[in-house]
């Protein structure tokens, strides 16, 4: 026991000592003061503590959307940007050599000479590399509680879900570059290694989202050209025409062209999903084995949504204002597709989310464990 406590106490000053981590606090900080340099009056919404004001009859103090957009800030844009991208580069950059240079120099050489197994050194390490994103994470989500809390009302402890949520998005990418770290016993190959396999990541989940999202549209159109020849086809069922009727004869000519191009344009429609959906098959396969990394950032945007449905992505379709578009989106093709999206990531399960990214974690971690037991140092 005390030569593990020992060790957790080695690694913990190891991260403390590295510069990034008090570089990643305080730039953490400076994002925190930003988020609470916004405000909310019965006029609208300031910001750098009122040196501005925005003046709005949807975005106040006395409309849920203030609520919205605050909440929307943080869950949408602070996290999906600052704690899903700077903030875990930095991390990696930070902790990419707790393996290899403990690997190195004969640094794991005293360590063995204790009473204690290679799984639990290697276990303590990688917990202890994980330590890094948990303390940055604790006292990032304390500012914005604070923040929250001070500026809305609203003392949301479902804001605190951003540590594990991130930390498990982190443990997926450490996991890697700790299997690099352990093969190469390079820091430097490790970390490339790692942002490569991430870039991957990214690319093949925004092509899987891309397909799909290309696949709805179509699918969107197709119901909307149905819907439009029925309307005709009922009209020219019900055109009664004069036996000298000539003007008749003209516009029953056009209706039944334009009912042929509409069936057309839902045939067309209707094989460009058909075509799409070829192709989303196999991404969307290889995604529900591979990490999911931005559907796992994606949950806490989900549990912070206000359930009466006031968020971003309903303020972007033109919700607030009640028109049902807006100056983002003015085609209702688009107003449907991202409601469609939105309700079909909801759907997916945190434990499927989670559970799937957590098991390719575990074989590659078990790799790298394999390989740091047996090898002859």
């Amino acid at each position: 026991m005390t030569v593990f406590l020992a060790m957790l106490l080695d690694a913990y000053r190891e991260l403390n000592s590295r510069k990034l981590f008090w570089v990643t606090l305080g730039l953490s900080a400076m994002v925190v003061v930003s988020y609470g340099s916004i405000g909310f009056n019965e006029q609208g919404m300031s910001v750098l503590f009122g040196l501005r004001q925005v003046d709005s009859e949807f975005v106040n103090s006395t409309t849920p959307w203030a609520r919205a957009l605050y909440i929307g800030i943080f869950s949408d844009f602070i996290v999906a940007v600052w704690l899903s991208w700077i903030a875990i580069i930095l991390a990696l950059i930070s902790t990419c050599t707790m393996f290899p240079d403990f690997l190195a120099g004969g640094a794991i050489d005293l360590v063995l000479s204790k009473p204690i197994g290679r799984v639990m050194i290697f276990s303590i390490k990688f917990v202890m590399s994980l330590l890094f994103v948990v303390l940055q994470l604790t006292l990032f989500c304390v500012g914005i509680f604070l923040c929250v809390g001070l500026r809305i009302g609203e003392w949301n402890w479902m804001i605190f879900s951003a540590v594990p949520v991130v930390t498990v998005f982190y443990s997926y990418l450490y996991a890697v570059c700790v299997l690099t770290g352990v093969v190469t016993r390079s820091a430097i190959t490790a970390l490339l290694m790692t942002l490569l396999f991430w870039f991957s990541l990214w690319g093949m989940q925004t092509a899987e989202g891309m397909l799909y999202q290309f696949r709805t549209r179509f699918e969107i159109q197709a119901e909307k050209s149905q819907v439009r020849i029925e309307r005709m086809a009922q009209r020219l069922d019900t055109f009664n025409l004069g036996p000298d009727d000539a003007a008749g004869l003209i516009v029953r000519a056009d209706l039944q062209y334009r009912l042929e191009q509409e069936q057309a344009e839902r045939d067309t429609s209707l094989d460009a999903a058909a075509s799409l959906q070829t192709w989303h098959g196999p991404t969307e396969f290889m995604m529900a084995v591979l990490p999911k990394t931005q559907l796992t950032v994606g949950l806490l945007s989900r549990w912070l949504k206000d359930p009466d449905g006031f968020s971003i992505a309903a303020m972007m379709r033109g919700e607030m204002t009640g028109t049902g578009t807006s100056a983002l989106m003015r085609d209702p093709v688009d107003v449907e597709m991202t409601r469609r999206l939105e309700k079909e990531l909801d759907s997916y399960s945190p434990w499927y989310i989670v559970g799937t990214s957590l098991g390719f974690e575990a074989l590659v971690l078990a790799a790298a464990c394999v390989i740091f037991v047996r090898r002859d140092f």
